[in-house]
């Protein structure tokens, strides 16, 4: 598998060739049998297999801190070498990996994440909420845990960031210069603890103002919580309310999770000095907070140089049914948001997490909509989420799509018309190396300016465009949908 490496704002290969990733979340959290946790998915092969043949050439895979850290100091050496199984089959499907440490509500306690002996609570309580995501807001004991991560609160006389530093370093040891290992995403959706009260609070207030509604008591019912949402499909009144909250996140971002960041780069990097970390927001800007974080630093005042962007976005009805009326334009400014933030970075995007859309057949079209975003940024993702029965999904039609793996020069524009099934592409060609792109069908039309080749998958095709130079466009009109059933 060829290098991917970062170059500006773009991830190339080890041609020089623009790199496009598409693909999807693998993230097992875990089930308890007889009442331990299992970690172990039933993912093999042809899981991998039918994922090639989608089309996709990323996965997010997670990896949970008690899978591996059990017990202080103790690694699970069966449960990394599932990880590596797993990295292993990438290799031999040439997909790339993303490591992901995941964590929900912190702690294996009240979700997945941390082992026990890392939660530290302080004897506060646990409010689960209605919604499992509520309890982020309303559990004292997740705040808490949070807290202490954050402040490296002590446990057996080491600190809690130590001990995470000290697992990380150890996984890295373990896979770094896998073929298939594209970087790490250190922690799934950071978030601040029990300064999310006041960011929360800031959010409400700006929304009571601008609506003259009682918030609190809005977002208690589910139909007003949705009325109230659809006033956030005005751009100005959005704008509003995210600044409202924008410098409490950004406190966040530029302090404890700048200084997580650093310290844990710094160490890695002593290890695998090229890997691509992918860096995260804070869990508020989700929802369209503008991340303001700065660079990671590989080194005090050095900017690291081999890191990536990897926001999350959902529309702000994910994990309800109501997702099946997600609004284009309340994810248009998060989007947006997050393009201001890698114009100011300047560095790639991996849109780490977006979609969740489960198994609805209705609401699609804003599944395409999302896509058309990454298409004109430029943008590489994975979609949340695989499941075992993902192949039966209908979201699957929509993910399942042409798209540019390798370019030979500048990428200027690519888009994919769902509806009527035509892919077009546009790039200044310089280079030896041929062109990449995924071809959702085995039967298509092709309208190109030299020759190309074209390699049949199961039901679908990889085409290989060779270089003659200069400006060129390529359109591709799909006969058949070819999906695997």
């Amino acid at each position: 598998m060829r290098r991917i490496r970062v170059q500006g704002d773009r991830f190339v290969d080890d041609f020089g060739r623009h790199v496009i990733l598409h693909g999807v979340n693998m993230v097992y959290k875990g089930s308890r049998v007889n009442g331990r946790m299992d970690y172990y998915p039933k993912w093999g092969e042809e899981d991998f297999r039918r994922l090639h043949d989608w089309g996709f050439n990323v996965i997010r895979l997670g990896l949970i801190w008690d899978a591996v850290e059990p017990h202080p100091g103790q690694y699970n050496e069966e449960y990394l070498a599932w990880v590596g199984r797993m990295l292993d089959l990438c290799q031999e499907y040439h997909i790339y990996a993303v490591l992901d440490m995941h964590q929900d509500l912190y702690s294996v306690l009240y979700s997945d994440g941390a082992p026990e002996w890392a939660t530290l609570t302080g004897g506060k309580p646990h409010d689960p909420g209605e919604l499992w995501s509520d309890a982020y807001l309303f559990s004292e004991a997740v705040q808490t845990a949070f807290d202490n991560f954050w402040a490296n609160a002590p446990v057996r006389g080491k600190g809690l960031q130590e001990w995470y530093r000290d697992m990380w370093l150890h996984v890295v040891r373990q896979f770094k210069g896998h073929p298939a290992l594209l970087g790490y995403d250190f922690l799934n959706e950071p978030f601040p603890g029990s300064s999310a009260r006041q960011i929360m609070a800031a959010l409400l207030s700006r929304f009571a103002e601008l609506s003259s509604e009682d918030m609190f008591e809005l977002f208690s019912d589910g139909e007003k919580k949705l009325e109230a949402l659809a006033l956030l499909e005005n751009h100005e009144v959005y704008s509003a309310v995210a600044e409202a909250a924008a410098p409490l996140v950004a406190a966040f971002e530029q302090e404890e999770l700048a200084g997580f960041y650093n310290s844990i780069t710094q160490a890695v990097r002593s290890i695998d000095p090229e890997a691509i970390i992918f860096r995260e927001h804070c869990y508020f800007s989700n929802m369209g907070i503008e991340c303001r974080a700065p660079l990671i630093e590989s080194e005090p005042g050095i900017a690291d140089a081999y890191q990536a962007y990897s926001p999350h976005g959902y529309d702000l009805v994910v994990d309800t049914a109501a997702v099946q009326q997600a609004s284009n334009k309340r994810i248009d400014f998060i989007f947006a948001a997050h393009r201001r933030t890698q114009e100011r970075l300047h560095i790639p995007v991996l849109v780490g997490e977006w979609g969740g859309h489960e198994h609805y057949s209705d609401g699609l079209q804003h599944i395409e909509h999302i896509l058309g975003i990454f298409a004109a940024n430029l943008w590489s993702s994975t979609y949340w989420c695989y499941d075992d029965s993902f192949y039966k999904a209908p979201v699957l039609d929509v993910l399942k799509r042409p798209y540019p793996q390798a370019v030979c020069g500048s990428l200027l524009a690519w888009n994919y018309d769902h509806e009527n099934r035509v892919f077009t592409m546009e790039w200044d060609e310089e280079g030896s190396e041929p062109s990449l792109v995924y071809v959702s069908s085995r039967d298509f039309e092709v309208e190109l300016d030299g020759p190309y080749v074209v390699e049949h998958r199961i039901t679908s095709a990889l085409l290989s465009v060779p270089p003659i130079g200069g400006r060129r466009t390529l359109r591709l009109k799909m006969v058949s949908r070819g999906r695997e059933e």
